[in-house]
């Protein structure tokens, strides 16, 4: 039902967005004519990432001397995140900037956002066919009341890294498709006395909410302000992630960096991670890795994590419409594609799957076409800043689960009490 829903909540925002009046700037709006338009991009790519997107910006700029983009890197998230609320409580945030879906929902609730459907009816926006690309998932993450708030940014979806020569030495040939098989799998891999274990356990709130969802659970009624994860569907899934490592042995707790660094060491046979992880760990494999989608419980569903990227109420009309006209350059096929096989993040639209250079990767990169297969099927998080607090509850619960402090039960149940404070808010 919740696929259904989003769906039909894309359907109807493609035809209403598309049907509206153009209200957006354009650069002509500029009071300086003929004066090239400067811009602020406030973000927080680091390393490859962001090598990759100041590489991509001088590109733009290149292609569209009249506009000069600064990028100011805030170095991580929370920064970022700090940096932005301060910006938009002093009137002076930065003229765009990438954003989680809870901050999203704090300034469009205070207006300091121009909704990105402007700029997509006026003259330089989409055509039907261009906006109906975009994976559906993607543009209803990006709405707010009826209308398009922000765009894609950086997305990635969740996937299982494997070692391919243990896996078929095993007598594995491929991936599993459920969890069921996939904890036979790590059984079989896991060899103790060699110091080989089958995947990483631990606290995995984002493992967690894909079996959830699959089980047909969800987080939160946001309407009704009531919990939903500590249903027999969250029990479930939190007590199949205790049980890889305490009654199966197969998984061994891990945080951080370490389970990438034990799975490329060869200590490991499988680690959950992200897409964009492949372009963190590529140059350092000395064997054969494959991707694989995440295997599924009663039907599929991953959950999408990720940042958008939303133009403030800040500047001249033409810089607005400069920041627009980055965006769509962005959101291209062509553009998305490049991302995509630069950062490993996943692309916004369909079309850049069949992109020359991003089709030969998904045909050299054993399961990469899988791990696309996934946004088809993918889902979201709650939006609101209550659950971004509540999802820091229901790590605390996790963890207290997978530490055998409490049962699943127990700890989901008192973890959901909290998180119902939170929504009554």
């Amino acid at each position: 039902m919740v696929g259904e829903a989003r769906g039909w909540l894309c359907i109807v925002l493609a035809l209403a967005v598309l049907g509206c009046p153009s209200t957006g700037p354009t650069a002509s709006d500029d009071p300086v004519a003929g004066k090239k338009t400067g811009v602020t991009f406030w973000h927080a790519m680091g390393g490859p990432l962001g090598d990759a997107l100041r590489t991509m910006v001088e590109e733009f700029e290149e292609r569209s001397p009249d506009i000069d983009i600064t990028l100011v890197s805030m170095g991580g998230y929370s920064s970022l995140s700090q940096k932005l609320m301060s910006a938009v409580q002093v009137d002076a945030p930065p003229n765009m900037a990438q954003m989680y879906e809870s901050w999203t929902t704090q300034f469009h609730e205070l207006n300091k956002l121009i909704p990105l459907d402007s700029f997509v009816t006026s003259p330089g926006g989409l055509t039907g066919e261009e906006f109906g690309d975009f994976y559906p998932g993607f543009l209803a993450d990006n709405s707010w009341d009826g209308r398009l708030v922000t765009m894609p940014f950086n997305k990635s979806v969740p996937v299982f890294f494997y070692n391919v020569e243990m896996l078929r030495q095993a007598g594995y040939d491929e991936f599993p498709k459920t969890w069921p098989e996939f904890r036979v799998m790590v059984k079989d891999l896991t060899e103790r006395d060699k110091g080989i274990i089958g995947t990483v356990g631990g606290v995995n709130e984002w493992q967690f909410g894909c079996m959830l969802r699959q089980l047909g659970g969800d987080f939160i009624d946001e309407e009704n302000g009531k919990a939903l994860f500590n249903s027999d569907a969250g029990i479930r899934a939190a007590r199949f992630q205790y049980d890889l490592m305490a009654v199966d042995s197969s998984a061994v707790f891990g945080a951080g960096y370490d389970p990438q660094n034990d799975f490329l060491a060869g200590k490991i046979a499988c680690i959950w991670g992200t897409s964009v992880s492949w372009a963190y760990m590529e140059d350092k494999m000395t064997f054969p890795v494959g991707i694989a989608a995440v295997p599924s419980w009663d039907r599929p569903d991953v959950i999408s994590f990720g940042t958008n990227i939303g133009v403030f109420r800040t500047g001249s009309p033409g810089q607005a419409a400069a920041c627009w006209e980055f965006i769509r350059w962005f959101t291209s096929t062509e553009r998305q594609a490049e991302w995509a096989a630069r950062t490993s993040y996943v692309p916004a639209r369909r079309s850049s799957l069949q992109y020359p250079e991003y089709a030969r990767m998904i045909e050299e990169i054993s399961g990469l076409k899988d791990q696309l297969a996934q946004l088809e099927y993918m889902s979201f998080e709650p939006r609101s800043e209550q659950w971004s607090n509540g999802r820091k509850i229901l790590t605390a619960a996790l963890e207290k689960i997978m530490r055998g402090r409490m049962s699943a039960k127990e700890a989901l149940d008192e973890a959901a009490a909290l998180v119902e404070k939170e929504l009554r808010r």
